[in-house]
């Protein structure tokens, strides 16, 4: 089983690291579809880095 972790996607401006929008999951299942939706949604913006992140989480107790 994998490690509970929250999955983030950060869409920065290159030249000054200004946050424009993130979101995040804690389903790995649903990052293929998040990532997809940013990919597409700044494909036409060369000024725009994508910054991922995993966090992991605390396990169930």
């Amino acid at each position: 089983m994998a490690t509970p972790a929250l999955y983030g996607i950060a869409a920065r401006r290159a030249a000054d690291g200004e946050l424009l929008a993130c979101e995040s999951t804690s389903d790995l299942a649903d990052f293929p579809d998040l990532l997809a939706r940013y990919r597409t949604r700044y494909a036409d913006r060369p000024d725009v880095l994508l910054d991922l992140d995993t966090t992991p989480l605390a396990a169930p107790a």
